[in-house]
């Protein structure tokens, strides 16, 4: 990456936000839902009321994500030393960090055992130092940003003058100023908007270092976000990365060797047992004799490099000559440090390593269980964890780390065959006679065309026993429910998708192949010649929507697979409570309500045959339509939906389970988009859409704010990650996708490289 970043998001005076991220193992990150901590905070912010609220909560999340670590928590396998507590204070520094316990210890007037065992008297013994200190320096709780020296006074990092550990500090002030301009922590933690200005307060160039997961430096300086850094205004630098464009890099100048003409050949995932900033400064330490190539931040994937590929960081033991490894922030009991931005950044480093010459297959990824112990995967593997590398005793990244969905982010442009007959056979990559091969990813679709349903039987199975898969999947791709994942000789019998496509993905790993599979399927609804007489047909577009009255009942089906049916009604100034109920579903249908000029207003997106409800109440008296479709092309030919539009002069009720209702206030639970980072042109980008659920419209806009697209149509699911491809001619550098929610926009940036 040779090229200044443009953030087209700062031009138009949208404040960069680091965005709270998912993982498919934790619903939410940031702010949780709840902490059981909750009475003691408050409570120290009424002993202490020097201290900002919100600023406590903000250093626990930083360090812990507020929980209280247990001195049983597992060891880090760099060495570094384990924080205890909800606040993550330090017992035994090991002659590098600063014992920050002792620290609060003698200003708060508490024994260290106490601070240690209860969380309690641990946030109301580091409320005190804190408050002590402040008041030293006759600080208000006005301004946290004032609060700097007592932030970093009480911090584990060295105080060192080097690069290094001065660039931790900042990394350890930006996750807690940043997380105090969040409006959901806002809301959720009770604290006010202290329009804290981190550009200002971090220099606008050197903030842009710190919240871009993309930076570029080269011998004549640092540029990242349009910035040109200047060391003279910072706390820290940064050198030149020779092999991962994107990651800020901060070599260490000690803890690594020669790999004396040994090739790498694998590639380690670890899990820090700590800080992102704490692995940095640690790395440093001379004394320490550990480091790794890399290390990713949780909340937004910002990767730094600390060792040079070509030579061997200390990270696995015996088995450092051949492996490239990376640390990632976090803990291992703990699932919610593992974000979707650590596992897109995170899996776009294991791609360019892959893409580095090394022979490195990303077939070769792990995809089975994730454990709390240790075990050898063997060599095939060559993408895993520390855990399942020969001559381990640590178990990190452990049970959350979901490998399965690592494995799909590495490989992320699988090639898909489509069968479109409403009935064949199927086979594996060896055809009707021949084994498969080893090495092998082989994706087939069986997607008849107006298929409600979809079954395959299989008349011969044997795959190579716990080593090759078969994942069958209910819908289009490998994001719908897995039906099954099949191994060995034992036959699955038939299997059934219920939305009339079935996502068959063979692997194979690097030996032993077995004569595989033959399968043959049948389809329901498959013939675009059976629909039943639609009254209301053609109504395929808002422009020729069907007219239909209100408090009726009105009768049509979905039919064939990917009919979309529009009505179009009007609501008067003193009827203006509306209620659009779609019931009598064979299948999974959802439905959406848009104004005249085309805009979506509201979509009600249940599963299954669940009705859908769209309550709209105070609607102005004007023209509306509604959209009805099937997800997934779910559709039917012998059973008919029905739509009523329903109005009166008083508001409805409140919405019931699984009901839309419009509302006036916002919610807590907003809409989040991410992006998987990096991309190429062409490729295509994996976007996740957390807090919401139905269709959306994405336009890529460049640097500028100008649209380089016509725009994607999406259908976002739960959890689910809907792929977004992107055009060929499509140049270098960052763009902006804008992501239109039920009348809301939501900016992400992606960088295309």
């Amino acid at each position: 990456m040779k090229k200044p970043l443009l953030l087209w998001v700062g031009l138009l005076g949208l404040c960069p936000v680091v965005q709270a991220q998912t993982t498919p193992t934790a619903a939410r990150v940031a702010p949780m839902a709840s902490t059981p901590y909750a009475a003691d905070f408050a409570e120290a912010y009424r002993r202490y009321p020097v201290i900002p609220r919100g600023v406590l909560e903000a250093v626990a999340f930083t360090q812990t994500h507020i929980r209280h670590i247990q001195p049983t928590e597992p060891a880090s396998c760099t060495g570094m030393p384990l924080p205890v507590g909800v606040m993550g204070l330090v017992a035994d520094g090991k002659g590098y960090f600063r014992e920050n316990l002792r620290t609060v210890a003698r200003l708060a007037e508490v024994s260290e055992e106490q601070i240690k065992t209860d969380p309690r008297s641990h946030i109301l013994a580091y409320a005190a130092a804190y408050a002590r200190l402040a008041a030293e320096q006759r600080l208000t709780a006005a301004n946290p940003a004032e609060h700097r020296a007592v932030l970093v006074a009480l911090s584990e990092l060295p105080l060192a003058a080097d690069a290094v550990n001065t660039f931790a500090l900042d990394a350890h002030l930006y996750g807690v100023l940043s997380f105090l301009t969040r409006p959901e922590n806002q809301l959720q933690y009770h604290f006010p908007n202290y329009q804290l200005d981190l550009p200002a307060f971090f220099g606008a160039g050197n903030y842009r270092v710190l919240s871009a997961g993309h930076t570029e430096v080269s011998g004549r300086g640092v540029q990242g976000g349009g910035q040109v850094f200047d060391p003279s205004s910072s706390t820290y630098s940064v050198v030149t990365s020779a092999d991962y464009g994107p990651a800020l890099t901060n070599m260490t100048t000690c803890n690594y060797s020669s790999r004396s003409g040994v090739a790498v050949t694998h590639y380690a995932i670890h899990t820090v047992q700590g800080t992102y900033a704490g692995c940095i400064s640690w790395f440093k330490n001379c004394s320490a004799s550990v480091s790794a190539h890399y290390v990713v931040r949780s909340s937004d994937g910002q990767v730094t490099q600390m060792v040079a590929e070509s030579n061997k960081a200390w990270h696995i033991g015996s088995e450092n000559p051949y492996t490239i490894g990376t640390e990632h922030e976090g803990y291992v009991d703990d699932a919610s440090w593992y974000t979707t931005a650590m596992y897109s950044s995170s899996a776009a480093l294991a791609r360019d390593i892959v893409g580095s010459g090394y022979g490195i297959s990303g077939l070769r990824t792990f995809y089975g269980a994730a454990t709390t112990g240790t075990f050898s995967t063997g060599g095939c593997v060559k993408i895993k964890g520390h855990q399942h590398y020969p001559n381990q005793t640590h178990t990190d990244p452990g049970v959350n780390w979901n490998w399965e969905y690592f494995y799909k982010l590495v490989n992320n442009a699988p090639t898909v065959t489509t069968l479109s007959a409403a009935s064949g056979t199927v086979y594996d990559s060896g055809g009707a006679s021949g084994n498969y091969g080893d090495d092998v990813r082989q994706c087939q679709l069986i997607a008849p065309t107006g298929a409600s349903s979809v079954s395959l039987t299989f008349s011969a199975f044997d795959l190579e026993s716990n080593y090759d898969h078969l994942l069958v999947y209910n819908g289009a791709n490998n994001q719908a429910p897995l039906i099954g994942k099949y191994s060995g000789t034992a036959n699955p019998g038939t299997l059934t998708a219920s939305s009339g496509k079935m996502f068959l993905e063979l692997r194979s790993d690097c030996a032993t192949t077995r004569p595989g599979f033959a399968a043959s399927w049948t389809s329901n609804g498959g013939s675009t010649t059976s629909c039943p007489t639609d009254s209301y047909e053609s109504n395929g577009t808002l422009a020729t929507g069907a007219a239909i009255g209100v408090n009726v009942n009105n009768s049509a089906y979905i039919c064939p697979a990917g009919d979309v049916d529009w009505y179009k009604f009007t609501s008067s100034s003193t009827n203006n409570n509306i209620k659009v109920t779609l019931t009598n579903l064979p299948f999974d249908y959802e439905l959406e309500l848009y104004n005249a000029s085309g805009t979506l207003l509201y979509s009600s997106t249940n599963s299954g045959t669940t009705a859908e409800t769209i309550t709209y109440n105070g609607a102005p008296a004007a023209a509306y339509y509604v959209k009805v479709y099937g997800y997934n092309g779910a559709t039917s030919n012998a059973t008919a939906y029905t739509l009523r539009v329903s109005t009166q002069s008083v508001a409805w009720r409140a919405a019931a389970t699984g009901e839309t209702l419009a509302l006036s206030s916002p919610t807590l639970d907003q809409p989040v988009v991410t992006i998987t980072n990096p991309v190429e042109p062409g490729a295509t980008a994996q976007l996740l859409v957390t807090n919401y659920e139905g269709p959306a419209s994405i336009v890529l806009r460049d640097a500028h704010g100008q649209p380089v697209d016509a725009g994607t149509q999406v259908d976002i699911r739960a959890e689910q990650p809907v792929r977004f491809p992107l055009p060929t001619t499509l140049r270098r550098g960052v763009y902006v996708a804008a992501v239109q929610l039920r009348g809301r926009v939501e900016y992400v940036k992606l960088l295309v490289q």
